[in-house]
C-alpha cells in the first residue's frame, strides 16, 4: 500500500488533500509541524510527501533537506504560495521532485502523484503483476476492456460472465482490480460487491454500468466500490481511474 505524508501548517489544507487521496485507497498521514512530520516519516516511511515551505517551527526547505538525507528516494512535492524563481531553484537543488503553487486543483496533485509513483515503482524493479478480473455478461464488453488494458499494462487478466462466477473467481485468484458490471443475470453486480469485499477486502472494485442512477452509484460506493463509471465508457476517464486504482496498491506497471 502506497503511503503519503502531507505537511502543511494549515490543518484545513492537510484535510483537503488527504480526503480524496484516502478515498481512492492511499494510506495518508498529515502533519502541521516539522517535528510531527519527521516522527511520522521515521515511523511509517511514506513514499511521497506533499510539503509546504512556510512552516511555523522549521522552514519547509530545511525539512526537505532532512527528508532527502534520510531517504534519497522519497518523492517530495513542494506545494506552496511562495513560487518565486529563487525558491524554486533552491528546492530543486535540495532534491524536490516537483514544485506546485497554491491554489491548486486536486486533479493536478493526483496526476503528479501517479506520474512520480509510477517512476518510483519502475526504479524499484517492482515486477509483481496486478491481477485483473473483468466481470460483464456481454462478451464484447469484456473483450473491449481486455483489448484496451493488455497492450498498455503488465498484468494478468481473467474474466467472468456473471456475479456468481465472479465470486468464485475472486475466491481462487484474489484479484487486485475488479471491473464489474451491474446488470447481469443471476447475482447482480450490486449483490456481488458485498460478497466480494468479504472474500477479498483489499480488491479495488470499479463499477462500469449503463445504469445511470445516482442512488445505485451511491449504494455501490457505500458498499465498498472504489469507483463508479458510466457506459458508454470514456477510455480517457477509465485510464485515469484505472491508474489511480493501481497506484493506490503500488502495482502500476505500464508496458514500455
Amino acid at each position: 500500500m502506497i503511503k503519503i505524508l502531507i505537511v502543511d501548517d494549515e490543518e484545513g489544507i492537510c484535510e483537503s488533500i488527504k480526503k480524496p487521496f484516502a478515498y481512492i485507497g492511499f494510506t495518508v498521514f498529515t502533519a502541521t509541524t516539522a517535528k510531527k512530520a519527521l516522527s511520522i516519516f521515521e515511523k511509517n516511511k511514506p513514499k511521497i510527501i506533499f510539503l509546504d515551505i512556510l512552516m511555523p517551527d522549521v522552514d519547509g526547505l530545511e525539512l526537505l533537506r532532512k527528508f532527502k538525507a534520510m531517504d534519497p528516494g522519497v518523492i517530495v512535492v513542494m506545494v506552496t504560495v511562495k513560487g518565486d524563481e529563487e525558491t524554486r531553484q533552491k528546492a530543486g537543488e535540495l532534491g524536490a521532485d516537483e514544485f506546485m503553487t497554491k491554489p491548486f486543483r486536486f486533479d493536478d496533485l493526483r496526476s503528479v502523484a501517479i506520474e512520480k509513483i509510477e517512476k518510483l515503482l519502475g526504479k524499484a524493479g517492482h515486477m509483481q503483476k496486478p491481477r485483473i478480473l473483468i466481470v460483464d455478461d456481454e462478451e464484447k464488453a469484456r473483450e473491449n476492456l481486455k483489448n484496451f488494458i493488455s497492450p498498455r499494462y503488465e498484468c494478468d487478466i481473467d474474466e467472468a460472465q456473471d456475479g456468481e462466477s465472479a465470486i468464485e473467481k475472486v475466491k481462487k485468484i484474489q484479484p487486485d482490480i475488479i471491473l464489474l458490471d451491474i446488470r447481469m443475470p443471476g447475482i447482480s453486480g450490486i449483490d456481488a460487491i458485498s460478497e466480494i469485499k468479504k472474500i477479498s477486502p483489499d480488491s479495488r472494485i470499479i463499477v462500469i454500468s449503463a445504469w445511470k442512477s445516482p442512488d445505485v452509484a451511491t449504494k455501490a460506493m457505500g458498499m465498498g466500490a472504489f469507483d463508479y463509471l458510466d457506459k458508454p465508457l470514456s477510455l480517457t476517464v477509465f485510464k485515469e481511474r484505472f491508474d489511480s486504482a493501481l497506484v493506490s496498491i503500488g502495482k502500476l506497471i505500464k508496458k514500455r
